[in-house]
């Protein structure tokens, strides 16, 4: 029978074993639950002082500025994740890749722009309109810049300033709603909403700046380009991967938008941002495994098994929180959105599981060097995710929430096969990147161990 001391002493040592994996995973679930009780106050800011109408345009509007921000982000956050940390130049590696992601993400605002220009939907009170097409495509821009500096910084193993940028952005944009509110109040449109969010971003760029000078780190430096050039293939594979995984749930909102309306999609939101919330907590933990495993390989089966398990627990409260307070949590917002959704979001809080399953079914095949399947699945689960939500959009957002639930359930559930296989299997070289020296291959093939688990989430 153990004693005592040798139970102290096996904790202690599983603790020394897990110190990075928990100290950079309690960073990011720090600034989660920072940026979510402001989150969630901005949300409930919004739909007690501007009109249903306002608030879904806005919210749909943004949730499409995101998917466009990680298209033209191309893959550099994920790649970064792993690679920053071997750079002995990290300024101008970073900058090359901030300045990369930031033009690409204009040409694709463009691009969007320009079909936009073509077609006619709901968002074209505050997308496609020639007085804020350029607003949009800069936010587009600065969106990226802001995911791909993230994620550097947790590859850095400095999550103490991707926590600082988050929460300068969560406080930035609220109290500029709140002057917003207090000066325009219900007369304020979408376009207003979203230029907070765009202020947001602004500013705690500007403060990371300033935290990084105060630091005596060097802000600004010459960008170096060509060191992407030989993996480019690994970079676009991480991004086909990524967006795979994060299409469906930026597009949802502007399913519901297009296919019901504003204000059902302003009820929608609602849940949809707790639930999101709840989602960055295996988002954080699979992040972390991301910027760790090309450090300690070996422990990767063990680190997995402690992040499924922490995940499957935050996936199962929010179940049943979703199960019995869905109404009450709309209620909280606005009173009317309770009556707009009815009972029809309580499963969306099921949805939780398949998606901590997909994270970490991503940071398995980027270990594993499985890139060309994992994107082969995930994208016809994303194809899944989206017909089924838009099919279900003809029984009303209850059909669209359920059809969903069980679109990301189904998927999740096939996946479990791989995560299994994964847990029970002993880190070999075989299994795990190879090292530094084995330089550079092909997409799909065998993998640099830079290509190792990149994040989700954010929603």
């Amino acid at each position: 029978m153990m004693t005592v001391s040798a139970a102290i002493a096996k904790v202690r040592s599983l603790l020394m074993n897990q110190a990075v994996l928990l100290l950079n995973a309690g960073m990011l679930g720090l600034g989660t639950l920072m940026t979510a009780i402001l989150g969630f106050v901005y949300w409930w800011f919004a739909a007690r002082s501007f009109s249903a109408e306002a608030v879904g345009l806005a919210a749909a509007a943004i949730s499409l500025m995101n998917l466009l921000a990680n298209l033209g982000e191309v893959g550099l956050g994920p790649f970064l994740m792993g690679e920053i940390g071997r750079q002995k130049r990290t300024g101008p590696f970073l900058t090359g890749a901030l300045l990369a992601s930031f033009s690409a993400s204009i040409v694709v605002g463009l691009i969007y722009l320009a079909i936009a220009a073509c077609t006619s939907t709901q968002l074209g009170s505050i997308v496609g309109s020639s007085a804020t097409d350029l607003f949009f495509v800069a936010g587009c821009a600065l969106t990226a810049v802001t995911l791909v500096l993230d994620q550097a910084l947790v590859g850095l193993l400095r999550s103490s300033f991707q926590l600082a940028r988050n929460v300068v952005f969560a406080a930035s944009k609220l109290l500029l709603l709140i002057a917003l509110g207090l000066t325009l109040g219900r007369a304020s449109s979408g376009l207003a909403i979203f230029t907070t969010w765009f202020a947001g971003q602004l500013v705690s760029l500007v403060v990371v700046a300033g935290l990084l000078v105060y630091a005596g780190r060097r802000v600004f430096h010459r960008p170096e380009i060509h060191a992407f050039r030989p993996v480019l293939g690994q970079v676009f594979g991480h991004h086909a991967l990524s967006m795979a995984v994060q299409a469906p749930a930026l597009l949802l909102p502007v399913v519901v938008t297009v296919m019901l309306s504003a204000e059902i999609n302003a009820a929608f939101y609602a849940a949809w941002t707790v639930l999101n919330v709840a989602l960055l907590v295996p988002a954080s933990l699979a992040s972390v495994l991301f910027a760790i495993a090309v450090r300690e390989p070996e422990l990767f089966p063990a680190r997995l098994r402690l992040s499924l398990g922490l995940s499957m627990l935050v996936c199962a409260a929010t179940a049943l929180a979703f199960l019995f307070l869905a109404r009450f949590m709309l209620w909280i917002f606005n009173p009317a959105y309770a009556v707009i959704a009815g009972n029809g979001l309580q499963f969306l809080g099921v949805a939780a599981f398949g998606m901590a399953l997909k994270y970490h079914y991503l940071a398995v095949q980027r270990v594993r060097r499985r890139l060309g399947f994992a994107t082969l699945v995930l994208i016809g689960g994303a194809v899944l995710e989206i017909v089924a939500a838009a099919g279900g959009a003809q029984f009303g957002i209850a059909g669209t929430a359920n059809f969903w639930v069980i679109a990301v359930s189904l998927e999740g559930l096939l996946l479990c096969p791989a995560l299994y296989w994964a847990i029970r299997r002993t880190a070999t070289p075989s299994t795990t990147a190879p090292p530094a020296a084995a330089g550079v291959s092909t997409y799909g093939n065998s993998l640099d161990e830079t290509d190792q688990i990149g994040i989700a989430s954010r929603a």
